[in-house]
């Protein structure tokens, strides 16, 4: 598959497999063991939500915590220089953070991704969860989602580059709010806001 296909594949997989996982075990605890343990066998490979993100489209996990780690790859210890995924993506697409979705509050829009429309649809996910969860505090401090600070990495973005990032898909007022935070406060106007444990997953209303 062309990588166009592949990450198409691997996105609606992703969101697909935490749907069902749910229906299966319930919403009472969002992104529970049971849950993020659920696995499709695809192609003999038994595939989870957390081998999806981190070995296949290589973006930081959003499970991030060194015991989920332990226990998304059990028996698979990750290592430098080790094996790349029989599925792993070329190189990796940093807008996928805004596609993946897991039954989080926090989460972006869920939506169904096509091959035909995929960056055009990855770069509107990418302004619609920015517009909805940057938030500016009186212009002393921005709170950003955590989502941000895994796609800074992955982009080896400095802290004035995200807000740069953020910028663009903001209004005026908002953009001159965030420098003035930025030009009083500096680094530490910045803050992350954690991921969500309520449940949802909003549909987008054009699919």
């Amino acid at each position: 598959m062309k990588r166009e296909e592949q990450l198409v594949f691997w996105i609606n997989i992703h969101n697909s497999l935490l749907m069902h996982a749910y229906l299966a075990y319930g919403t009472d605890n969002v992104i529970s063991t049971s849950v993020l343990k659920a696995a499709y066998n695809i192609g003999g490979h038994w595939i989870n939500a957390y081998t999806i993100q981190s070995s296949i489209l290589g973006i930081q996990s959003h499970y991030s915590t060194p015991w989920l780690r332990a226990l998304f790859s059990p028996g698979n210890k990750l290592k430098k220089g080790g094996r790349r995924h029989v599925y792993a993506i070329e190189y990796l697409e940093p807008l996928v953070h805004f596609a993946l979705c897991s039954g989080a509050y926090s989460d972006p829009v869920l939506r169904v991704y096509r091959v035909k429309t995929l960056f055009e649809d990855l770069k509107l996910a990418k302004e619609e969860f920015i517009q909805a969860k940057v938030y500016i505090d009186k212009e002393r401090n921005v709170f950003l989602p955590k989502i941000l600070h895994d796609l800074a990495k992955d982009m080896s973005l400095s802290t004035a580059e995200i807000i740069e990032f953020v910028n663009e898909c903001l209004c005026e007022t908002q953009q001159k709010a965030i420098k003035r935070c930025f030009d009083r406060r500096g680094d530490k106007c910045i803050h992350w806001k954690p991921r969500s444990s309520t449940f949802r997953f909003l549909i987008h209303d054009k699919q």
